[in-house]
């Protein structure tokens, strides 16, 4: 029982962690038949506008259709607001560059300035009509109707704002036909993240569940949302691209897939607006709150949207939200997130060390005991029945459990889940320094010297702990210091800094304990 526990444990470690490392793909599904089809119907029974009474589209904007000279930026309209530049194209009214002053280098966030965020698919073509230090507003008349696009940026690069209206100037009716407003193609990130950035961007929408006390939040398909949404948006590990307490959330968004660079299935999330008859006179106007920065998660839960939902905790959210508040306490402590890990490894082994202490105890009774047990099983290998009653009768006389020694590795897993979720995911290890070589304790040590000081304690640990008399458990045992140091090769430095700490902390241990048993 012991030997199956503990090699489901290590397996099970050993897939959690490959998996979240090295296969993590996210499937974007393609379009399917039925879904194209029913696009097709949907747009087939619309009604068509009468010729004489619905506007007219005109040319689509030029960002959206041509390629933007080298220099674009030149000509763009720029706001700056806290750590974040904010690039808009006049003609289309909407963000074409959006540069994000990380802790590292500047991040430009729109990968394709050609497909702007934020574009709206209505007719006409824009030209900037006002602009101030964080406002900037621009208008189009095509035939009798105006169209107005406005921008205010937060200082703090908290929740932006969005505006879009729409006015009919002649004393007739008019159609509005549908239109759509787009975010995407894609998300740019950090260079660290660019290889894996493709399978990491997807789109998101987050919506009130009954009985839940915050928003659930739900991948997009290539259909619309089942759910009336709270926020939508795009986003990667290290960065949110959101539309938020918004008058759109009565519409349900889409993700589509399409081309940027070398990936063909980058998401783009879509908000698609009906046709809509305004009468004479009559402005139509829509407004949203929009984020487009980094997943800080305490800036995110201040701003109250539920936005917070797009840090990726794993399975063990709450013990890994626990530890990166946690991480954070320590830091305004020391000044040094690397510091603050210690500090959190220091006391997670703490709490620990009562339960090392009767695990050290139950291993070393366990192989005192193997050659007993080897003798009840020969002896009673025909009477199973038998055999397990005598055995628990053994671990009764010498008051050991099967289950002592498992009990800390089973109690430190969830733990180190956690923190592995944790410090992979958290903006605020990016770019953060440790001591000499380690810069960014969310990249990897571009020396190795962690990942295999750390091997080497594990590996000296192994041997002095008391080895187990199963050849299969044996092997494995032998070979997991091998196995945990090549997979923390490409590791964040951080959390191999906390797996150093509790390889280093177990081994005086079992040093003290072998001094004492002795």
């Amino acid at each position: 029982m012991q030997k199956n526990l503990v090699l489901a444990v290590i397996l099970s470690s050993l897939v959690y962690i490959g998996w979240y490392s090295f296969m993590e793909k996210r499937i974007q599904p393609q379009k399917t038949a039925e879904t194209q089809q029913a696009a097709v119907q949907q747009q087939a029974a619309q009604p068509p506008a009468p010729a004489s009474q619905a506007a007219s589209p005109a040319a689509a904007p030029a960002s959206q259709s041509a390629p933007l000279p080298g220099n674009w930026k030149e000509k763009a309209v720029k706001l700056t607001a806290g750590k974040a530049e904010y690039y808009f194209n006049a003609e289309s009214a909407s963000l074409a560059g959006a540069v994000y002053e990380g802790p590292v280098a500047p991040v430009e966030l729109i990968p394709d300035p050609n497909r702007s965020f934020f574009y709206a698919t209505l007719p006409g073509r824009f030209s900037l009509k006002r602009a101030t230090a964080d406002t900037v507003e621009f208008e189009a008349r095509q035939d009798k109707l105006i169209l107005r696009r406005a921008y205010s940026v937060s200082p703090d690069n908290g929740l932006n704002k969005l505006s879009i209206s729409v006015t009919n100037t002649s004393s007739a009716p008019l159609l509005l036909p549908a239109w759509e407003l787009r975010v995407g193609p894609g998300l740019d990130t950090v260079p660290s993240e660019q290889k894996e950035n493709e399978k990491l961007c997807k789109a998101d929408y987050a919506f009130t569940e009954n009985g839940r006390k915050h928003p659930t939040l739900k991948e997009l398909k290539d259909s619309p949302a089942e759910h009336d949404w709270v926020w939508t948006g795009l986003n990667n590990r290290y960065f949110l691209a959101a539309l938020a307490d918004s008058s759109f959330a009565g519409t349900r968004p889409l993700r589509r897939n399409e081309t940027v660079g070398k990936n063909e299935k980058t998401p783009a999330l879509v908000v698609p607006m009906p046709a809509a008859e305004l009468k004479p006179g009559e402005t139509r106007e829509w407004t949203s709150g929009f984020y487009l920065g980094p997943k800080d998660y305490t800036r995110l839960q201040a701003l109250g949207l539920g936005l917070d939902r797009s840090v990726d905790f794993g399975f063990f959210a709450p013990l890994a939200k626990l530890a990166n508040s946690s991480l954070v306490f320590f830091y305004h402590v020391t000044g040094n997130y690397g510091a603050a890990i210690l500090i959190l490894s220091v006391l997670i082994q703490l709490l620990l060390t009562p339960l090392s202490f009767k695990s050290y105890k139950a291993m070393a009774i366990m192989k005192k005991i193997q050659p007993e047990m080897q003798a009840i099983q020969k002896r009673y290998k025909d009477d199973p029945q038998r055999m397990n009653s005598e055995i628990m009768a053994l671990y009764k006389r010498h008051g050991t459990n099967p289950l002592g020694g498992c009990l800390p590795m089973l109690l430190q897993i969830p733990v180190f889940f956690a923190l592995f979720t944790a410090l992979r995911n958290s903006w605020n290890l990016h770019g953060a320094h440790f001591i000499f070589w380690i810069k960014d304790l969310s990249a990897k040590d571009p020396y190795y010297v962690l990942p295999l000081v750390m091997g080497g304690v594990m590996f000296l640990q192994q041997h002095l702990n008391p080895q187990t008399s199963d050849p299969a458990q044996a092997t494995m045992m032998k070979w997991m210091p091998v196995i945990f140091t090549f997979m923390f090769l490409r590791f964040p430095a951080g959390l191999v800094l906390y797996w150093l700490v509790n390889s280093t902390w177990g081994f005086a241990q079992t040093m003290y304990l072998k001094k004492q048993t002795a």
